[in-house]
């Protein structure tokens, strides 16, 4: 056979096909170039030239030109890089036999690594012809120099990002070919470099601070800004920014992202939230500043803009979602995580992207203590090995260098020179603990205050206070029983009531909780882990100006009647106390009490709970590591949930229509995830028993009865089989 291909058209004459060899050298160049960010150029481009190598089988073009019999192509080139490379070589054919399935278990069982490398496992064809063209080197070693005793987990993380570079090569290459409209988009789309950015920020800031009256916190904020920009010029680590909540932190946290990248010439930025009810408004902020294209907002309530205006713009965003393609990328810690302990091509191809970025961690207390460790130690080795830098955000700076913790971060670099004296000089609230209340209790005291913000550890007792308040004006209700963008309206309307100093009574869970901008002067908080007690405080007197008058904001935390019934709720809330009654004289809020609470936290919990560093470090002579099982094990939201979309408006209702007749729901489930509420599998079964769902196209569950969700509260699962009579007459 003289010619070899790698993709076909329709043509019968192969005219348009794609040559095999092309494909090879296409890919090893891209995948080169990306590997290349982190030392391992020679690597990325061994893959590219490998990955198909199986190809070049008469069975294989016999598939190409219609036979439906499957082919294994991607053995053989796996199998060459182990033979050829030893151990090492076994790095590469992870990455091979997984560039379209996934990355599979290192053993010897049927469907792991070692068993596809070994030759019984499949003989080679006797006509198949590996390219000659292919030169291979005498030797392959690490980009960097593993040192003693770190055990396996550099090796495993090198697979999975040289699996990146392959996996995204080849999607790019293979798009190239198959769907060049998409790939000339995906290639006009220029970036705005980081200098630009880094300029348009400063602008902004300056305006701002025009702008803004003098006040303290004001004062405060741009001096926190100062040091943010005088210690950006630094050079790559580990750094914390511990601000106060109301401290200005979010701007700040990204000026010294973009003076950093700039000072290091790092590639992009990368800003991760822990809570989905917040990263909207930290992207929207961002874009307006630095402009739409610039910044990639990408979490699963995206939603995405129906104006024909910006069709061409959700279609370069859906692009850049896929590989993390833009300066700035806005995402979640679930997002973010999940992928660097992923095995599938789709959440990897994100991965090179990374190296070289500035990642900052919005909230880096709120990292799942039972997965920890194994978070902590990939975050050392993208500082360590791929010239990131990490910026731990927040409040209630958790202890991550602790000697709790076996993967504890090294050298954290401190933005502000004195954290206790800002904390001294931000001090806007007095905080109480007002013992054991009733509900009753609780209600009166909240009907008693014109502003006030109650925060509850349930939403059955949030969902409870409110009903039993709400024949009185100006209460809310707050709760993930809500769809998003029924809280986002909420909550413009509370903010607008504050700002108008109108009556306003806000019973709500812990969503408010971080990065949602509200002013009370009274907080009453179930009592919970020191960070959360802070984080409500920080809804307390937020800008200070109670301070102008002498006074404090007001902060009580409580013991519900009630107790919430979450194992690890309870242990925060124990540590908590531990720690009030061996410090009595210490700020509950302060830098060394919340220290002492997340030593004591970290002490008694299990920081790795599937035992996923210990799995990914062991080193043997067969580098045999669990990539498909970790990545199946490491789950941050443990309890299962579907999505049920309330069809509010008309216009969801055509969205929830539309799904019976589109081949690809996808990019309309999107839309929907903005009108949907995430339902445990116990709730969802109720729903379902009483009727009161209905499973459009078979599978896209769809609420039917209204009366199931409230105006005020959300989702109630109680109500699913109380019916309006209006709604069950059909016309």
């Amino acid at each position: 056979m003289d010619k070899f291909y790698a993709h076909s058209t329709d043509r019968p004459d192969k005219a348009d096909w794609q040559l095999l060899e092309e494909h090879l050298k296409n890919v090893a160049l891209l995948a080169e170039n990306f590997a290349k960010v982190f030392g391992a150029g020679d690597w990325g481009r061994l893959a590219g030239l490998l990955h198909d190598a199986g190809k070049a089988t008469r069975a294989f073009q016999r598939r190409l030109e219609g036979n439906p019999q499957r082919v294994d192509h991607s053995t053989f080139g796996a199998r060459i890089a182990a033979e050829r490379f030893g151990s090492l070589g076994l790095l590469l054919a992870y990455a091979i036999t997984g560039h379209h399935g996934g990355l599979r278990d290192g053993g010897e069982q049927e469907t792991q690594l070692h068993h596809r490398l070994n030759p019984s496992y499949r003989k080679v064809p006797e006509d198949a012809q590996l390219i000659s063209s292919i030169a291979l080197p005498a030797g392959m070693t690490p980009p960097f120099r593993l040192q003693k005793g770190a055990g396996g987990f550099p090796l495993a993380h090198l697979t999975r990002m040289l699996f990146s570079c392959l996996v995204d090569a080849d999607f790019l290459d293979t798009e190239r070919f198959c769907s060049p409209e998409k790939a000339s988009l995906r290639q006009a789309k220029e970036q705005v470099p980081l200098t630009s950015l880094k300029d348009l920020l400063d602008s902004h800031l300056s305006e701002l601070v025009t702008k803004s009256d003098p006040t303290p916190v004001n004062k405060i904020r741009a001096e926190i800004l100062d040091q943010c920009r005088r210690k950006a010029t630094g050079k790559p680590g580990i750094f914390s920014l511990t601000v106060p909540t109301g401290g200005g932190k979010t701007l700040s946290s990204l000026t010294f992202a973009l003076d950093h990248a700039v000072a290091n010439n790092l590639r992009r930025v990368i800003y991760a939230i822990p809570f989905t009810s917040i990263i909207e408004q930290n992207a929207r902020v961002f874009q307006d500043i630095l402009g739409l294209e610039s910044v990639l907002e990408h979490h699963c309530n995206y939603k995405e803009n129906d104006d024909p205006e910006e069709a061409a713009y959700n279609r370069r965003r859906g692009m850049a979602a896929e590989n993390w393609d833009a300066p700035l990328v806005v995402t979640t810690n679930v997002q973010l995580f999940e992928s660097l302990f992923s095995h599938k091509p789709s959440r990897c191809r994100k991965l090179h992207n990374i190296a070289g970025s500035v990642i900052i961690l919005d909230e880096a207390q709120a990292i799942p203590t039972e997965f920890l460790e194994p978070c902590l130690a990939v975050l050392k080795e993208l500082v360590e090995h791929y010239s990131c830098s990490i910026i731990l955000c927040t409040a209630t700076q958790p202890a991550l260098d602790s000697s709790q913790v076996k993967t504890a971060l090294p050298n954290i670099e401190e933005v502000v020179s004195n954290p206790e004296k800002l904390f001294e000089d931000l001090h806007r609230t007095e905080v109480s603990f007002v013992g054991k209340l009733t509900d009753d209790e609780l209600t009166a005291r909240i009907d008693a205050e014109r502003q006030v913000l109650c925060i509850v550890s349930t939403k059955k007792q949030a969902r409870g206070l409110f009903e039993q308040l709400q024949n009185s004006g100006g209460f809310f209700h707050l709760s993930t029983n809500m769809y998003p963008e029924h809280r986002r309206s909420v909550l413009q309307t509370i903010r607008e009531r504050l700002n108008a100093g109108e009556e306003c009574r806000v019973i709500s869970t812990s969503l408010v909780e971080a990065g949602v901008d509200l002013d009370f002067p009274v907080v009453y908080r179930a009592m919970a882990g020191l960070d959360s007690i802070a984080q409500a405080a920080g809804r307390c007197n937020r800008e200070g100006r109670l301070n102008e008058k002498g006074e404090l904001g007001r902060v009580y935390v409580f013991e519900a009647e009630q107790p919430p019934r979450m194992p690890w709720l309870k242990r925060c809330a124990t540590r908590a106390a531990e720690v009030l009654r061996a410090m009595p004289m210490a700020d509950p809020l302060g830098i060394e009490a919340m220290r002492r609470y997340f030593e004591l936290h970290y002490d008694v919990e299990n920081l790795d709970k599937e035992q996923i560093f210990t799995q990914m470090n062991e080193l043997t002579r067969e580098l045999s590591f669990p990539f498909r099982t970790v990545a199946e094990q490491f789950c941050f939201i443990e309890e299962e949930t579907i999505g049920v979309i309330i069809p509010a408006t008309e216009e969801v209702e055509k969205q929830v229509s539309a799904l019976l007749f589109t081949e690809f729901p996808r990019s309309i489930l999107r839309k929907l995830q903005a009108y949907s509420v995430a339902v445990r599998t116990k709730d969802f079964q109720a729903l379902d028993r009483a009727g009161a769902l209905e499973m459009v196209g078979g599978e896209f569950p769809v609420l039917r009865n209204m009366q199931a969700y409230g105006e005020f509260v959300g989702l109630c699962v109680d109500e699913g089989e109380v019916w309006n009579p209006e709604n069950l007459i059909t016309s």
